[in-house]
Order: structure tokens, then sequence, then C-alpha cells
């Protein structure tokens, strides 16, 4: 029994860490909890700030969508509607089944398939990935650097900043090792076939190394004389700049006025949380958690620190709801289609009996 128990407690140390820290924000909170400025809070709300709270948030999944379109548009020719929808579908997914945005990379690799070969898609989806990462160090980075000349204090985070900057900047490169270099990616997939119980070792690795070489054929599209490459930057940061602006009338909802530059840096709360979630719908809990920690670091008191999260959480989850929701349940419909499930378990089943590969938990 006691063996059992340390082999579950070791498989989820992630979900046990994220539901201690959470109890421990809830105790501290609760320590002196002044119920009456609480609701003082919530009689000062002006519903012309939430508007603008509502306009953002609605920008920053919008603003994703146009950078998924541009960077798709030149291969795929993708129509600004359908990114749209298949954006929306990544963003359900992520919310309902969130799991390091593992699922919705998948759905936009799926989608792409609709508009070309699977060696396009994944190349595409994986350098939209890319891009998400670069752009969004690049962001908290110089939002670091700019909020020092701010506020003197900042430096005391700053080292915690730098590092997800530099944990977000080696996956981009693990990323970018994929796409670029496929002499190296071949070298070593060749070493991994051939310690893998499969049949048709040579014949995976030879089919494996043309796959690669078409990432590689796909992955020139990604010059930086590309135009529609840098609009999908410039929305991508139009994104985080709108990401930035939800917590900021958050706060101001609640009478808090805080620097934007002081927020911008807390992304990396958000995302190494957002990350590590416990799994459930729409990421309740551990966002909740990263954002009023967030506020209490930047010297906002507990009552209006809960209140401007469950303000944020609720046009999220009222966004999410009206627009992500009906977007995204319409066209999941389209791109999990009969006809493309049919072609992916079709793709798994060629894939099994050609090199004797079995995958689990998938019946053929």
């Amino acid at each position: 029994m006691g063996g059992s128990l340390r082999s579950w407690m070791r498989r989820h140390a992630l979900l046990l860490l994220q539901i201690f820290l959470i109890l421990a924000l809830a105790i501290y909170i609760a320590r002196g909890f002044d119920v009456e400025e609480f609701l003082q809070a919530f009689s000062q709300i002006d519903p012309h700030l939430l508007l603008y709270l509502v306009l953002f948030e609605i920008a920053y999944y919008l603003t994703h969508a146009l950078a998924y379109w541009a960077l798709a548009y030149r291969r795929f020719r993708v129509p600004v509607k359908d990114a749209i929808g298949g954006t929306m579908v990544a963003w359900l997914v992520d919310l309902l089944l969130p799991s390091a945005f593992i699922e919705g990379d998948i759905v936009r690799i799926v989608f792409l398939k609709q508009y070309g070969e699977w060696a396009e898609a994944i190349s595409y989806g994986l350098f939209f990935r890319f891009l998400l990462n670069i752009t969004l160090s690049v962001f908290i980075l110089a939002a670091s650097l700019l909020a020092l000349n701010v506020y003197i204090g900042f430096s005391n985070y700053l080292a915690v900043y730098i590092s997800a900057v530099v944990l977000a900047l080696l996956s981009s490169a693990v990323i970018a090792l994929f796409i670029f270099d496929t002499k190296r990616v071949k070298r070593l997939s060749a070493r991994l076939v051939s310690r893998l119980p499969v049949g048709n070792k040579q014949t995976l690795i030879r089919d494996l190394g043309r796959f690669l070489d078409y990432v590689s054929e796909t992955s020139r599209d990604f010059s930086p004389y590309n135009l529609y490459l840098w609009l999908s930057v410039l929305a991508l940061m139009g994104q985080w700049i709108s990401g930035v602006l939800t917590p900021y009338f958050s706060l101001k909802c609640v009478g808090i006025d805080v620097n934007p530059l002081l927020i911008a840096p807390g992304y990396t709360i958000l995302s190494t949380l957002s990350l590590v979630s416990i799994g459930v719908p729409f990421m309740i809990g551990s966002v909740d958690a990263a954002l009023i920690t967030l506020y209490l670091v930047l010297g906002v008191p507990k009552e209006r620190a809960v209140v401007a999260a469950l303000i944020g959480r609720s046009v999220t989850i009222i966004v999410t709801l009206t627009l992500i929701y009906p977007i995204g349940m319409y066209y999941s419909r389209k791109i999990f289609s009969k006809k493309n499930l049919e072609g992916i378990k079709e793709t798994i089943n060629r894939i099994a009996k050609e090199y004797g590969i079995e995958f689990p938990f998938v019946k053929l």
C-alpha cells in the first residue's frame, strides 16, 4: 500500500505541488482578510472600465488568430475566418483540457493538414509555437528592462523573470533545431529508431529522412524577407500587449492604478503555473492563484487583489462561453469530421503496418 502511494505521489508531483501552493496562498489571504474592504472594492467597480477589459480580452484571442493566419497564408492560403475558427478550437481544447498547451498545438497541426501535407502542417505548427515562445521572451525581457527604470525594487524579481525567459528560449532552440537542422535531427532519429523495438527499421529511417527533408524544404518559407512572417510577429506582440492590459484594467476596476510595465513581466508567473495546470476546465485554480500572486507582488491589498482576479477571470470565462465556445464547437465539427478522422486513422494504420509499430491506446 505504501509503495503504491509513493508511486502515485511521484507521478503526480506537479499536481501535489500546485495544490499545496494554492492552499498556502488561500491560507495567507484568509489571515486578516477584511470582508468590508472586499465588499467595498466590489461596489466601486467602474462599468466603463469593464468594457475596456472585455475589448482587450477579445483582442487577445483575435490577434493570436491573425498571427496564425498571417504565418499560414503564404503556403496554405487559409481564409481569415477559417484561421479564426481553427485557433478558437485550439483555445477551447487548451482551456477545457489544459496540459502545457500540447493539445492546442496538435489541433493547429491537424487543422493545417486540411490544406496540405503532414510535413507542412507539422513544420508550420512547430514554427508557430517557436514564434510564440520567442515573441513572449522578447516581450518579457524588454518589459523587464523598461520596468527597472520605473521601479528600482523590480530588480528583486528580475532573476526570476530572466530564468523563465531562458527556459522559453531553450525550448525555442529545440524547435528550431528540428525545423532548420535536419541533418543533426536525422542522425539523432536514426540512433533512436535503432534502439526501438520496431520492425523494418531501415525503411523507417529512410522514410523519416525523407519526411525531415520535406520539413526542411518547408522551412524556407520562414525567411526574414517574408512580410507575412513579420505580420505574424507584430500580431503576436499585439497579443501580449492585450494580455497585459487585461489585468491592468482588472486592477483599474477596483481603484488600483499600476504601471503596465510592472505587470508585463508577470507573464512568467502566469505562463509557468498555466503549464502545470491541474487539468480543471478554464484552468480554474492555477491561473487564479497566479493572478492573485502577481497582484500581491505588485503591492495590491489582498482584498482588492482577489476582487481584481475574480473580475478578470469572470470576463475570461464569459468571453470563452460567448466567443470561443460557439466558434470552436462549430469549427471542431469540420476539423474533426468523420472524413478527417478516418484519414488520420488510415495514416496511423499504414505506419503501424509498414514499420511494425504498435500504438498504445489506439485501436485500429
